[in-house]
């Protein structure tokens, strides 16, 4: 059979396409899926260019923070992951606000020796309800009283119910989580309720047992504490 013959029953451009089409969907498929994998691996840097004018706003809060005078490089171990824990926070919140100040003291040289390393984290451990009490307690501390009931039968005190308080639980979320929150503080070595005094004994005025008792304690700053929000907690806030 002659060659033109050939190329009347089937044609050249049909042979390379039927050649090629396996390769070419292989190929199609890599490509798909080179394509997917690249939109999950660079979402982040997408987020993070939809974000520049928040970032703006960030970096101009910092520098009216800071005097052109003071400006010095910051330690990568503050700058670094408190960059990262700001870029997971919500825009005007009390959290953020923390970053932001920590940011400034860190590139601060009158306010640098504030600034330590483990404050980044402790900040991305908190909740909005614990950084809000952090910001009472950098302005003082809060007595609270306490009762526990004594059971003569078992002689055994039950929990504590508090009787006083003088801590504004209702700035918090969640209130009913006080207690909660000033643990996970006390375990951060931020702050803690420090009994103060001697326990006040409650006897029952005709058989003269005891019923139970009064604790008085107090919510305050660690030492470590105070260090952390001098860094990182601002003096005023709107939204408080």
């Amino acid at each position: 059979m002659k060659i033109d013959n050939i190329k009347s029953v089937i044609p050249i451009d049909k042979i390379y396409e039927d050649a090629l089409s396996p390769a070419m969907k292989q190929i199609g498929k890599s490509l798909e899926s080179v394509a997917k994998t690249s939109r999950f691996l660079l979402a982040p840097f997408d987020y993070l260019a939809a974000q520049h004018d928040r970032w703006e706003r960030y970096l101009k809060k910092v520098s009216e923070k800071v005097k052109a005078e003071d400006l010095m490089e910051g330690h990568p171990q503050i700058v670094i992951p408190t960059l990262e824990g700001l870029s997971l926070t919500y825009e005007n919140t009390l959290l953020s606000e923390l970053f932001i100040n920590l940011l400034a003291n860190s590139i601060d040289k009158t306010k640098q020796d504030f600034a330590h390393p483990a404050f980044p984290n402790i900040i991305k451990q908190l909740s909005h309800d614990e950084a809000v009490i952090l910001f009472y307690l950098k302005k003082k501390n809060y007595v609270i009283k306490q009762h526990s009931a004594y059971d003569n039968g078992r002689n055994w005190f039950a929990e504590l119910t508090t009787v006083e308080d003088e801590f504004p639980v209702d700035k918090l979320q969640f209130s009913s989580h006080m207690s909660l929150y000033m643990n996970h503080l006390n375990s951060l070595n931020i702050a803690g309720t420090y009994e103060i005094g001697d326990q006040e004994s409650i006897y029952e005025p005709e058989t003269k047992k005891q019923i139970g008792v009064y604790i008085n304690s107090e919510r305050k700053l660690a030492e470590f504490g105070l260090l952390f929000v001098n860094s990182c907690v601002p003096d005023d806030f709107e939204v408080l």
